[in-house]
This record gives C-alpha cells, sequence and structure tokens, in this order.
C-alpha cells in the first residue's frame, strides 16, 4: 500500500555561463529563479513540513542552501545565485546525493527528491553523471529533470533524460518560460512511496553507498590545463601546499607534490595522497576509506594502494607484538596489478610502468629494484615505515 511522507528536496540548478541567454524571458537563470519560487511556495501550501535545499552547479557544485522550510530563505538564496563556468552535472548530483546520505543519516525514513535544471552538455564532468544516477536510484532517491533548449535546434536524446528514467523520475524539455513554468507545476504533486523504509535499513545500506559516491581525487596530470603547467609542476616551479599538512612535501613518503599529490575534483584543493589516508583514519567520520575535503567537505576516497599507510605512524594504537616487532619483509613483484601501477617508488618518486617492484608488507610501499639496490647501500630500514628490511 502506497502513502504520501514529507518530502526533502534538492533544487539541482545548472549555474554555468550559458543560463545567461536570452531565448527565455527574461533570460534564462532568471526565468528558472522565478519558476522555482513558485514550485517551492505551491509544494509548501501543500504540505508546509515539506523542505528545500539548493545545490548549484558550473565548473565547481556547491551547497548554496541547507534544508530548511523557510520560504523566504529559499527565495533570498535563489536571487543571489551567480553565474559563470561550464557544465559540471555529475558534480552536481554527487554533491546532492552526499547531501541526502548526510539527512539519511540524521533523519531516516524520508521522501527524498531532486529537481536537476539544466542547459548544457555535462561532458566537462569529472564525475560520470551517470554513476551518480545509478546511487541515487540505489538510496530510492526520485530525480526529476528539465532540459533547458532553444526552439527548432535538434538535440540528442538527453542524458537529463536518462538520469530520470534510472531514477524513476520525470523528464521535460522545454523551449520557453511558459513551458518552464508549466514542467514545474506538473512537478509539485507528492511521490507515492510503496513502502517506508526503516532507520535500520537505511543505515544498512549507507555505509555501501559512502564509497561509491566518494569523488575520485584528480592526478596532477588530469588537472593540467597545459603541457607548460604540468612541466613547471614536475621542476618544482609552481609547489602546491597540501590542505592537510600544509607543505609542498609528503611527510610520509618525502617526495614532492608531483610524486603523491591529488586534487580534490569539486574545489581543486591540492593533497598528499598519504595525509589524506591519514586523515581519513583519524576522522573515521565516513568509514575507512572515505573522508571529506578540508575546505570544501566533498565527500573523497583514498585509493586502495594507499589506505594501507594509514596505519603507520601513530594512526592508532600499536599492540605489543608490533612495537617489539623491528623488521618489515620485502618481496619481488613480478605480476602487474593496478596497486602497482598506481603507486610511486619512495626513493626515486616516479611511477611505476611496468612490475618487477620490490613490495613492503608492513606499509604496502613499492620500490624500484634499482632504487632499492642503491638506497641499500647506505641505508637497512624502509624509507616509510622505518623498519629494518629483511629481503
Amino acid at each position: 500500500m502506497s502513502e504520501l511522507k514529507i518530502e526533502d528536496t534538492i533544487l539541482c540548478i545548472d549555474t554555468s555561463r550559458s543560463m545567461f541567454r536570452k531565448d527565455f524571458d527574461p533570460n534564462r537563470i532568471q526565468a528558472v529563479r522565478n519558476g522555482l519560487k513558485e514550485f517551492v511556495q505551491i509544494k509548501s501550501q501543500l504540505d508546509d513540513r515539506d523542505r528545500f535545499a539548493i545545490v548549484t552547479f558550473s565548473s565547481e557544485a556547491k551547497i548554496k542552501l541547507e534544508m530548511t522550510s523557510d520560504v523566504d530563505e529559499i527565495n533570498s538564496a535563489l536571487d543571489t545565485i551567480k553565474l559563470g563556468g561550464t557544465t559540471g552535472l555529475g558534480e552536481g548530483l554527487a554533491v546532492g546525493i552526499q547531501l541526502v546520505v548526510k539527512e539519511i543519516q540524521q533523519v531516516g525514513a524520508k521522501v527524498y527528491r531532486m529537481l536537476v535544471v539544466s542547459d548544457g552538455k555535462p561532458w566537462v564532468s569529472a564525475i560520470n553523471p551517470l554513476k551518480m544516477s545509478k546511487i541515487a536510484s540505489g538510496l530510492k532517491l526520485t530525480v526529476d529533470t528539465i532540459g533547458l533548449f532553444e526552439l527548432g535546434v535538434a538535440y540528442q536524446e538527453s542524458i537529463l533524460e536518462k538520469i530520470s528514467s534510472e531514477t524513476n523520475g520525470e523528464y521535460a524539455r522545454v523551449y520557453d518560460t511558459s513551458s518552464l513554468r508549466e514542467s514545474l507545476s506538473n512537478f509539485t504533486n507528492k511521490k507515492e512511496i510503496p513502502y517506508s523504509a526503516s532507520q535500520e535499513e537505511l543505515e544498512a545500506t549507507t555505509a555501501l553507498f559512502l564509497e561509491s559516491i566518494a569523488g575520485e581525487l584528480l592526478h596532477p596530470a588530469d588537472l593540467s590545463e597545459s603541457q607548460e603547467q604540468l612541466i613547471n609542476l614536475l621542476l618544482g616551479k609552481e609547489k602546491d601546499k597540501c590542505t592537510i599538512c600544509f607543505q609542498d612535501t609528503c611527510p610520509i613518503c618525502h617526495g614532492p607534490f608531483y610524486a603523491c599529490g591529488r586534487y580534490c575534483p569539486n574545489c581543486k584543493s591540492p593533497m598528499h595522497l598519504h595525509c589524506a589516508a591519514e586523515w581519513a583514519a583519524a576522522t573515521k567520520a565516513e568509514g575507512e576509506s572515505a573522508f571529506r575535503c578540508t575546505r570544501c567537505f566533498f565527500l573523497l576516497k583514498v585509493p586502495k594502494s594507499i589506505s594501507k599507510v594509514k596505519l603507520i605512524r601513530g594512526s592508532r594504537t600499536r599492540t605489543y607484538e608490533e612495537e617489539t616487532q623491528d623488521v618489515t619483509r620485502f618481496k619481488l613483484i613480478k605480476q602487474e596489478s593496478e596497486d602497482l601501477l598506481n603507486s610511486v617508488c619512495p626513493i626515486c618518486h616516479m611511477i611505476f610502468e611496468k612490475p618487477p617492484a620490490y613490495y613492503c608488507y608492513t606499509c604496502s610501499t613499492y620500490y624500484h629494484p634499482k632504487c632499492l639496490d642503491k638506497y641499500l647501500q647506505n641505508e637497512m630500514s624502509c624509507r616509510v615505515c622505518g623498519k629494518k628490511i629483511e629481503l
């Protein structure tokens, strides 16, 4: 038997430069503002317990307004939206989903909806929007979408339509202010749900989704806008300081930023992979391998090849056996693996193109054989965990 429940709706709004276009009256963004104000007003009159949040997305996604039922506050937030950048739909969906996950953790059984309004092609996203739609579906998050298009211009099947189909939502393609208002009015009706998910059911699935929702850290090469910028980074002419340790040199592997440095896909803040692993272990709020960016609080994940490093240097209380065990075993790895190809040698600070490599069982660090041979002429301890090497 279906039932109607309190709804929390996230208004996910495209704020890219193209929303300045004047094919809608008076322009696209103002038509969206006015239409969403009417949408919120109608839904609030139907049920004043319903709440709304606002997420904006362009080159970066942000939470403009947390969940609230205050209509005046919502209208004010809509009026102060600023435009710029390109259409990062995947980032917008990811931030919206993270907001829903937080609400699920705090409140539980409600109906969660997202209304996406966009006019752009989302292929600039660092985060795959279709992957986000599958996650939204798993969270029982209904995503309604509206695509703003020019009348008479042919478009291929909209990715917005695929997202709505995946999440049991509705899709509308609009060409002017009148059709936009009509579509928004049609979306004001409450969603019927076939059952009420219990808090226990939601908690059981939340942990699994956190890691899926978390964004992948960007490699410096993925972020560079030009070859010259990348070369400067490799030569140390442009030094990025980690937002966790506030240094350009990693305190764990002792390499320069380009060796293990990564960037938040949302706000582009720099951080060392090893520092991220330590931060995830210290906060523990999002699970074993997930953590939030210290600047924008975007949910991120630590690569599996790095996550084991969190056990090093006081991330947890060491047992007596560990304290008295000063030897670590090294093994020659001859088979290619994802962990190896994603690792950086702590001696030369370069990546691995192929095997072989020496592997430290204590800290999961890989070494180039030539680098290790030269290193062992003067040192006998692992450069990362500090234990005596046993080959």
